[in-house]
């Protein structure tokens, strides 16, 4: 009996001292968060208190401010086109008949390389008239030389001697008008040399070759074509266009209120949206002296790599030039928000405790803001996780009211 009293006794003990301590836990919870709650309301306006729970929930990154090199860019709207300094438009000197093409849209060749080969009659009367006067030449050259000894013998008089020596020299006039014509027409050394070491010792009229080749002047691409076989051509009319396509030119159209910022020399990236993750470098090395009355806009050259063949001629693409480089602080966009009417950052003054700060932006460039006003060198600023500053604080803003 006493032993069920003792019993009673101690579980009644036992649970006043359990509710004692459940008590004791709500109240001390009770005080942890009006203390918590009581730090937050004394802090000032525009600053923000949190947890390192919620620091690394919220997603929060901070960087420190440091000076970088900064590139100020415009942007402009450009064409491509060919280089003109290397590009050739390769007609003939002769008119004629095609007879055969020996290159095709696109072909790399060398320079000198045959183009195409072309029959002319005004070539194979120009070679028949140099043969003959070839033919006349080496016959009044050895009259010459035979009246020379001649004379030497006291054989024949002087007066025949010297007639012998202008008729000599007359015919190798002629003949050097003959071979200068084909020259004019396009035949070179060899060329000449061959066609009279054919018709040497032969009849003329079975050597005489009206045909000669085209060739290109420079090495590059075939980038146009316009002869068929059998077509006949005239002296002034364009059969290919030839061109080296490793670097290409592109005109860009320059605002005149920009003119100030672009210079000789300056950096361009150029970028087509056939190839959105691809950038050509290049640099301004052409700006004209006149402004456009019309549209105000003054035309610029920029000289663009293409060594990977990737561009062509007559894309359209987007032109950034380098306009300055200087040493700014700078921050991510990302980092600015806007809060009122003007844009803000959020300074982490101490762990866990951040400030709202506005600043002056300036030029945005590749994701990031030149900041003119409101930061100074090693202040950390939150890059990141922004949204959850904004948010505890617009929290605080309804709890005060």
């Amino acid at each position: 009996m006493k032993a069920r009293i003792l019993s009673k006794r101690i579980w009644s003990i036992g649970g006043l001292v359990l509710l004692g301590l459940t008590v004791l836990a709500v109240v001390f919870k009770f005080f942890i968060s009006f203390e918590k709650k009581w730090d937050k309301e004394r802090l000032p306006p525009g600053q923000a208190q949190l947890t390192r729970e919620e620091v690394m929930c919220g997603g929060i990154e901070i960087r420190i401010v440091k000076p970088a090199p900064f590139e100020e860019k415009m942007q402009f709207v450009g064409e491509l086109g060919l280089n003109e300094e290397q590009t050739s438009r390769v007609s003939t000197r002769l008119g004629g008949r095609v007879l055969k093409i020996l290159a095709d849209y696109g072909q790399s060749i060398k320079a000198e390389q045959a183009l195409a080969v072309i029959e002319s009659v005004e070539l194979g009367q120009a070679q028949m008239a140099y043969l003959q006067s070839e033919a006349v030449y080496r016959v009044a050259q050895q009259a010459y030389e035979r009246a020379k000894l001649l004379w030497q013998e006291k054989a024949i008089s002087r007066a025949e001697y010297l007639e012998r020596q202008a008729k000599f020299e007359q015919d190798q006039a002629e003949r050097d008008y003959a071979e200068n014509r084909l020259h004019l027409l396009g035949l070179s050394e060899s060329d000449i040399a061959r066609r009279l070491k054919a018709a040497t010792g032969k009849g003329l009229r079975h050597n005489v070759d009206p045909t000669f080749v085209l060739r290109s002047p420079l090495g590059g691409k075939v980038v146009d074509r316009r002869i068929t076989p059998g077509q006949m051509v005239r002296p002034d009319e364009e059969l290919f266009i030839i061109a080296e396509t490793s670097i290409l030119w592109c005109s860009v159209q320059i605002p005149e209120k920009d003119l100030p910022l672009v210079r000789l020399g300056s950096k361009a990236i150029i970028k087509v949206n056939a190839l959105p993750h691809e950038d050509f470098a290049g640099k301004i090395d052409y700006i004209s002296v006149m402004v456009d009355k019309a549209s105000r806009m003054t035309k610029a050259r920029v000289k663009v790599d293409n060594s990977r063949d990737l561009l062509k001629a007559g894309m359209f693409v987007d032109v950034s030039v380098t306009a300055s480089v200087r040493t700014v602080c700078t921050i991510p966009e990302s980092a600015v928000i806007s809060l009122g009417d003007a844009p803000h950052v959020f300074i982490e003054q101490k762990p866990c405790l951040f400030i709202k700060r506005a600043i002056k932006p300036g030029a945005k460039m590749d994701g990031r803001v030149e900041v003119l006003e409101g930061l100074q060198d090693g202040e950390r600023v939150v890059v990141q996780g922004t949204f959850t500053l904004k948010s505890e604080l617009a929290r605080e803003s309804l709890e005060a009211e």
